[in-house]
């Protein structure tokens, strides 16, 4: 973001070059080595990807692990006005977005503006009412207190039982490249606005529009730590991260060996 408040978006993804989002800090892997995005139009390289490892993904997670305590206390209407601002800048850079996915990914700039980008601010809008009003049958759910799941108690010999729900921790979520900012968007309103934070492990494959929205959560005022990115292959940054001890939850989507893949890792 430059001093005026207007967020830097490029016209051509040539100008990005992504860094992993870590603790509300952009930042180049620890190896220093980096991949090459490729733009399917031309067949060029366009940009350069980090080539993250493990050191890279514990950053991230030990980052997500110390903002939990503050964000999953965070009332429900304090994050769903975050989730509002993040869906109003998307729209109002969806333009731009668009011109970058559609270079990235491959797909033409009109199914990116009028399909993929309305859904993107869509998922935080729904999600950050859902935060407020609820998902389902009870209003006061988000603001549930961080006690046992299952409480179990005997009142005049009858057995009653009440569900809570509470956040869980850090959540580790894993994107294909066919959507690469729309899967995110899906997974991170929802994870966010029920108090949990995240590591998100984009594909290497389409990584220019992730790298941009994390530009966008900073400048929506997205505390530090809630939502971090980390860029590179599923060997060598999303292997860790489906194994690292203090991921609670794995969001994946992707193909059918690979999930197959992370479930056993994820045990």
């Amino acid at each position: 973001m430059n001093k005026s408040g207007v967020l830097n978006i490029p016209s051509d993804v040539s100008e990005i070059k992504v860094q992993n989002y870590i603790n509300g800090q952009w930042c180049p892997p620890t190896t220093n080595k980096y991949l090459s995005g490729w733009n399917p139009t031309t067949g060029q390289q366009s940009y350069a990807i980090p080539d993250s490892n493990n050191v890279d993904v514990d950053n991230a997670v030990r980052a997500a692990k110390s903002a939990f305590p503050m964000w999953s206390t965070t009332s429900p209407e304090e994050r769903a006005a975050i989730l509002n601002r993040i869906a109003d800048l998307i729209d109002q850079y969806a333009d731009e977005l668009a011109v970058i996915e559609s270079q990235d990914q491959g797909k033409t700039v009109f199914s990116a503006r009028t399909a993929d980008l309305p859904l993107c601010s869509g998922y935080f809008r729904q999600f950050a009412k859902c935060a407020v009003e609820g998902f389902v049958e009870a209003k006061s759910r988000m603001n549930a207190p961080c006690t046992p799941v299952a409480v179990t108690q005997v009142e005049n010999s009858v057995l009653q039982s009440t569900t809570q729900h509470i956040p869980s921790g850090v959540a580790a979520l894993i994107t294909p490249w066919n959507f690469p900012m729309l899967m995110i968007c899906e997974k991170l309103a929802p994870c966010i606005a029920v108090g949990n934070t995240c590591v998100v492990k984009p594909t290497e494959i389409t990584s220019a529009t992730p790298y941009l929205l994390t530009l966008i959560l900073q400048a929506a005022g997205l505390p530090k730590g809630v939502a971090n990115f980390v860029f590179g292959t599923g060997v060598n940054a999303g292997e860790p991260l489906v194994k690292h001890k203090d991921i609670r939850l794995v969001s994946f989507t992707g193909g059918c060996v690979t999930g197959a893949k992370i479930g056993a890792m994820a045990g």
